[in-house]
């Protein structure tokens, strides 16, 4: 008998080498996908083989694939001999866990309800930095379940969003469960960690552990073992996203919107998307080579290859000396590897303008859960230092003149080409520009406004430099006057005015009322009075800050207003303003200087005199542009009399712990006296 079974056994591995051998459609029923190898041979053309099957390595002359069974049949007929392999989703049964607390002893792998249960008690645990994003179902109805982790994470706040993915391929199980254990370190060491604290603290930081759910329990919600690579439809999601070469694949799966979707909707700066079957770093691109024959390399090929070695090498460090070795000391260039086409790294890279790389983290695919604790000690600090690298390089704000964010095309002159440029994020004008070292000049452009190019931008490794953008619309008003202020002082009038922007502009005549305003019955009867000039800037882009004293004054009240007059002879007036000098007969409350500001201002107000005894209670208090009160700078009666107080964007943290600061925009400063309550605009412009 068992000479019998051998003897089949034997016929079936040698039959396993004709080209002619077909697979029963029931095999595809059971199992979405076959897993095969062939050896590499001068007559086969990996760059079209690509295009039917999907590759999966090559090494050492021997290329492994998986075939769906229309791909399989197209692969027959091209007659290569080959032979048909054990997936490695079946290859062992590995322990599995329906116990959270088990399961958070990370050497087994979670049912797929108890996956969804931890997913949602990371975001329940910790509601103030954790929230749980539901992106929606895979072909079979599991959820697609993605955390976002931030010291302020309901707010989009102006930092780089970072993102990382994994088993997209359902039978790549290592980095399943390392993103849990990564998810859960960072909740729990957050606080107490000083690393942890400060990516937390400066980075919108993403993480989906499970890409393909309906693959790796294609054999059941409660088992990993006959996990799939292929999703439930038998697609590969890694040829499934737009290609640079291609386009759009015609079946885009409900997975691959899903994904879609998530990197339309953010502006993420850098990612990684975790694999297995090999131990290295991917780099773009995996479209084309950087060898013979295509020499297609990513502009930021250096900086690619950096930032790879850090992970790998930081990875070797902690490992046993195998581990991550291989290929170029833990590295390699895509396409040399071999070319792919609708992979996600290249979608991200060329259509996203993201930064993407394909991280591998094991030989073996389905990881025997015991051996899980010791790939995270492998790999824990290196996945924290590629966060890391989104604060380095050249960052910045990028608004218009009245500090409104601008979805901005961010180029590097003379470096950047095939959609290597980045942009701005639309909510906050937030951008980062991850460089190698050098020296380097960028153009900031956007559609309506006139482009600006910084020059001399000096990038070093493990530093930031931030350059700060203001654009001006390419229809500008000739003068932007952001405010017009005046202050009575020691018998004089001081006052001030700022703009955002000039164009074509010869100065400003500073105009005076020399009768009180309430007397007047049309604007043709009021008689203003020229008091001086001052020249302006011509055409500039930025901020300029006027300053003028009337020493002619009484007390009283005083008018003035501003004619700006163009070289060309045409001219507009400013807003009026009223100024008072002497006894104060009324409540004031003054427009903040200066302004806009960084990150200081002061604000002045006015308390009438009263009866004696009758001093009134005062408050003033800045809000942000959603009505949120940012800061109580006074809440206490005042007698009579001009009050200056400071506000700073930057302090110390209302529950007295790290310091703060405020983000660029709108902000509301309010006085209340009594009855007595009014409210003006202020802009803090870093």
């Amino acid at each position: 008998m068992k000479t019998c079974l051998y003897l089949l056994l034997l016929f079936l591995a040698l039959s396993s080498f004709s080209f002619s051998q077909q697979i029963d459609s029931e095999y595809f029923e059971e199992n979405i996908e076959v897993y095969f190898k062939f050896y590499l041979t001068d007559e086969i053309n990996l760059k079209t083989l690509t295009r039917i099957i999907s590759i999966d390595n090559v090494t050492s002359g021997e290329v492994y694939a998986y075939a769906n069974e229309e791909e399989y049949n197209q692969f027959l007929e091209l007659g290569i001999k080959h032979h048909i392999l054990q997936r490695p989703g079946t290859l062992i049964k590995p322990e599995m866990s329906d116990d959270i607390n088990k399961i958070m002893d990370w050497n087994t792998y979670p049912t797929y309800e108890a996956y969804v249960s931890m997913m949602n008690q990371f975001a329940i645990m910790n509601p103030d930095i954790c929230q749980l994003i539901d992106g929606g179902n895979s072909t079979q109805g599991r959820k697609i379940l993605f955390v976002k982790i931030s010291d302020n994470v309901s707010v989009r706040e102006p930092e780089p969003q970072f993102f990382y993915t994994s088993t997209m391929h359902g039978d790549e199980t290592t980095g399943y469960v390392l993103m849990l254990r990564l998810i859960d370190s960072l909740l729990t060491s957050y606080g107490s960690d000083e690393k942890i604290t400060d990516l937390v603290n400066n980075v919108e930081i993403w993480i989906n552990p499970l890409a393909n759910p309906d693959g790796t329990y294609h054999g059941g919600n409660h088992t990993v073992n006959g996990a799939t690579r292929y999703n439930a439809n038998g697609y590969d999601l890694n040829r499934n996203f737009p290609d640079p070469e291609y386009g759009t694949h015609a079946n885009e799966q409900p997975e691959t919107i899903i994904f879609k979707t998530l990197a339309e909707q953010n502006n993420f700066v850098l990612c990684a998307n975790f694999h297995g079957g090999a131990e290295v770093v991917n780099y773009p691109w995996d479209t084309w080579t950087a060898g013979y024959p295509d020499y297609i390399t990513h502009p930021d090929d250096i900086w690619f290859q950096f930032t790879s070695h850090l992970y790998a090498d930081t990875a070797q460090a902690f490992s046993p000396s195998f581990y991550m070795d291989g290929f170029n000391d833990g590295i390699t260039n895509g396409g040399d590897w071999y070319v792919i086409h609708g992979g996600r790294q290249d979608y991200m890279n060329y259509f996203m303008h993201s930064r993407e790389v394909t991280i591998e983290l094991s030989n073996t695919k389905l990881l025997p859960a015991s051996q899980l604790p010791a790939l995270w000690e492998y790999n824990k600090r290196s996945l924290l230092n590629y966060i890391e690298n989104t604060l380095y390089g050249v960052r910045g704000i990028i608004t218009d003149t009245l500090g409104n964010p601008i979805k901005t095309l961010v180029t590097v002159e003379g470096h950047d080409n095939m959609n290597s440029e980045i942009f701005s994020d639309s909510v906050n004008g937030n951008y980062h520009r991850m460089l190698s070292s050098g020296n380097y000049s960028i153009t900031f452009s956007a559609p309506n406004y006139f482009a600006k190019t910084i020059d001399n931008i000096i990038v070093t490794d493990f530093n930031t430099s931030t350059a700060d953008v203001q654009l001006i619309p390419d229809e500008p008003i000739p003068v932007e006057l952001i405010s017009f202020a005046g202050e009575g002082k020691n018998k004089s009038i001081i006052l001030t005015w700022v703009t955002a922007s000039e164009v074509n502009n010869q100065g400003f005549e500073i105009q005076k009322l020399n009768q009180p305003l309430d007397t007047l019955w049309g604007e043709e009867q009021k008689e203003w009075v020229k008091i001086s000039f001052l020249s302006g800037y011509g055409t500039t882009t930025e901020m300029q800050i006027y300053t003028f004293v009337d020493d002619n004054v009484f007390s009283g009240s005083y008018y003035y207003r501003l004619k700006q007059i163009d070289y060309d002879g045409t001219a507009e007036y400013s807003n009026i303003i009223e100024v008072k000098v002497g006894l104060l007969t009324e409540f004031s409350l003054e427009q903040n200087y200066p302004n806009p500001f960084n990150p200081t201002t002061k604000i002045k107000f006015a308390i009438p005199a009263v009866e004696a005894g009758h001093a009134p209670s005062v408050q003033l208090i800045v809000y942000d542009i959603l009505g949120n009160e940012v800061a109580t700078l006074v809440n206490k009666d005042q007698v009579a009399g001009i009050y200056e107080v400071e506000f700073s964007a930057k302090g110390g943290s209302p529950s007295g712990g790290d310091t703060w600061n405020l983000p660029s925009g709108v902000y509301f400063y309010q006085l209340i006296a009594g009855s007595f309550i009014q409210t003006k605009k202020m802009i803090l412009m870093r």
